[in-house]
C-alpha cells in the first residue's frame, strides 16, 4: 500500500498573486528567466513564501507565481532579483526643478 499523501495547492486569481501595481509587460528584456517548466502551473501553485521580485518591480510569493501570473496575462516578466524588492530612492520620487 501507498502512504497517503496530501499535497496543498493554492490556486489565486491573477490579481491575488503579486503586491503592488505596474504595467503589465514589466521589463521583459532584463533580469533572469523564471524556471517555469519546473511547475505544473495546472495544478497551482504552493503556499511556501521565497519571494522574487520582478522586473515589473512586483514581489511576488514565490517563482512559482510569477510564472502563473505570466500564463494568466500572456506576459514574460522576469526575476529581477530574489528576495523583496529594492525601494526606490527618495530622488527618484521627487520632482526635479
Amino acid at each position: 500500500n501507498q502512504p497517503e499523501r496530501w499535497v496543498l495547492r493554492l490556486f489565486l486569481s491573477p490579481s491575488t498573486l503579486s503586491l503592488g501595481s505596474a504595467e503589465v509587460d514589466g521589463a521583459a528584456g532584463k533580469g533572469t528567466e523564471a524556471a517555469c517548466g519546473n511547475y505544473d502551473l495546472g495544478k497551482g501553485c504552493t503556499k511556501i513564501f521565497d519571494p522574487v521580485c520582478g522586473t515589473d518591480n512586483l514581489l511576488y510569493g514565490n517563482e512559482c507565481l510569477l510564472c502563473f501570473q505570466n500564463l494568466q496575462r500572456n506576459t514574460n516578466v522576469r526575476i529581477k532579483n530574489r528576495g523583496m524588492c529594492q525601494k526606490p530612492s527618495p530622488r527618484s520620487n521627487s520632482a526635479q526643478n
